[in-house]
């Protein structure tokens, strides 16, 4: 008998490493500054704290074309905090592969926003999907960086709270690498 394929976290290590690798994709893709804190301790969907420019209210001093874009942005920043969560979790925390199933129920994810909020068609999600997978994948199996988020996870654990320049300060050494 198989286990269930799940993105839910078994333990509050697993959690850091996750929210680890979230925040990590954020700097990583110079969106820091949509960066308020970090909370292990709240409910899932609010681990990760944004300021107010990361939520889309409408502006009707946009273009269509520059609004589209900004929802386009936001997309593209889920899914790496997304790819980075379980890529964190699996290489770094656990030392494992994705399977191929787990792999297939990110992409479902991926998929269904992609098409909720920017209306994308499949090709479309395909394309961004493997380009940030490919990219966050090659970082992810770095050793250096893979060490950087094992000592942020560690410090995570411990304080369960990180301002924004907290979690810029624990993910400085990237910087070296």
């Amino acid at each position: 008998m198989s286990e269930k394929i799940s993105l839910k976290y078994t333990d509050d290590r697993d959690r850091c490493y996750g929210v680890a690798g979230m925040a990590m994709s954020m700097i990583i893709l110079e969106c820091d500054e949509l960066l308020s804190a970090i909370d292990i301790d709240a409910p899932v969907e609010e681990m990760i704290k944004f300021t107010p420019q990361y939520f889309f209210a409408g502006n009707p001093r946009l273009s269509a074309r520059l609004a589209w874009n900004q929802l386009l942005e936001h997309y593209r920043l889920t899914v790496s905090m997304l790819v980075s969560n379980v890529l964190s979790r699996h290489y770094v925390y656990r030392k494992k592969e994705l399977t191929p199933e787990l792999l297939e129920l990110v992409h479902g994810y991926v998929t269904d926003e992609g098409r909720e909020s920017c209306q994308l068609d499949e090709d479309e999600i395909n394309s961004l999907f493997n380009k940030q997978f490919s990219y966050m994948q090659r970082l992810f199996r770095h050793h250096g960086v893979q060490s950087v988020i094992d000592d942020f996870a560690g410090n995570l654990l411990k304080s369960r709270h990180m301002s924004a320049s907290e979690v810029l300060e624990g993910f400085s050494a990237l910087r070296y690498l």
